[in-house]
């Protein structure tokens, strides 16, 4: 893995030296996703024993924009193993929520894998789990344009990702198979993944843990049939990304540093897939899997770390952003 584009950024100034601790009731906790809703943050993550127990739950956070808690509240499912939850707001003015639903047995083997969904007005009760997309194919992020979902799903076995399309509460499709694969692009192993829309162009950012393990920057215009990839020659885990302005985009995501893994924030040039390093939050050892709300200047970034206590916890770190 190669680091050589990733230089220092001085442009934007840290407010804050320590992210503020927000969730750690269980004894694991992780993989975190952030969105505004209704004038508050909500932050999501997954409180359970350990990485990969069959006990993972759901916990939603209501909280003001200094980090304090409002309420919250956990979705739970017999049996099952819910991971990797993220949080959006519908065109229709709704939270959404979705996961990855692992059905287990007692002794934690995996019975079946689905892409599970629930909605609600106001983030303290939610309605029915409802299924959605393909078996197998792990849904990662939804991202929304003119009153429809977009998403891509990655199947390890298949060493692909597809593009998936519509409301995930009504009718949601495959879109367009492979649209980054071993066999079509040569590139192994594509995975976790986010997808941003500007001018109507969208913009792919795609892990790998494959051969160079070099995410993917993809470039598609309407209707993202067909995609062109450039390489970013570094690793990103947990890619996030939002667009800042012009060609600019935020990125956050698991970086490797000094030969260590950290949760890194970065700017990318879209044109030319430049990454430009902007700070490094405090975190180490198990970390990473952030997401980002940019409002008035203001950036919000949710991500857990052990580099505390030794524990996995849920941070919510603020920066100033120069817009």
């Amino acid at each position: 893995m190669s680091f050589n584009k990733l230089s220092n950024q001085k442009k934007y100034k840290k407010t804050d030296e320590l992210a503020k601790k927000v969730g750690n009731k269980g004894i694991h906790n992780a993989f975190t996703d952030l969105c505004e809703f209704k004038g508050s943050l909500f932050c999501c993550y997954r409180e359970a024993k350990n990485h990969v127990s069959r006990d993972g739950v759901i916990r939603i956070l209501c909280l003001d924009f200094l980090g304090n808690a409002i309420f919250d509240n956990a979705i739970s499912v017999a049996n099952t193993d819910l991971r990797d939850p993220k949080l959006s707001v519908t065109p229709d003015g709704e939270l959404l929520l979705i996961a990855y639903a692992r059905l287990t047995t007692s002794n934690n083997r995996t019975v079946s894998s689905n892409n599970v969904n629930w909605i609600s007005q106001n983030g303290k009760s939610w309605s029915a789990i409802r299924y959605f997309a393909d078996q197998g194919w792990w849904l990662w992020r939804l991202n929304w344009l003119d009153g429809l979902a977009y998403g891509f799903a990655y199947n390890r076995k298949a060493n692909a990702i597809h593009l998936y399309k519509g409301n995930p509460r009504r009718s949601f499709h495959l879109h367009q198979a492979k649209v980054l694969s071993l066999a079509q692009h040569h590139l192994g192993y594509p995975n976790e993944s986010d997808l941003l829309f500007h001018n109507k162009t969208a913009y792919a950012l795609i892990r790998r843990d494959a051969d160079s393990y070099s995410a993917q920057l993809g470039t598609s215009s309407f209707p993202y049939k067909r995609w062109q990839w450039l390489d970013l020659n570094i690793y990103i885990g947990g890619p996030v990304m939002i667009h800042l302005k012009n060609h600019i985009a935020l990125v956050a995501g698991r970086i490797l540093q000094n030969n260590k893994l950290v949760t890194g924030l970065m700017s990318l040039d879209l044109l030319n897939g430049r990454l430009t390093l902007i700070t490094v939050l405090p975190s180490a050892r198990d970390n990473s899997y952030p997401d980002l709300v940019l409002k008035n200047n203001r950036l919000y970034i949710s991500y857990y770390s052990s580099h505390l206590d030794n524990k996995s916890s849920v941070y919510l770190a603020e920066l100033d952003i120069d817009c």
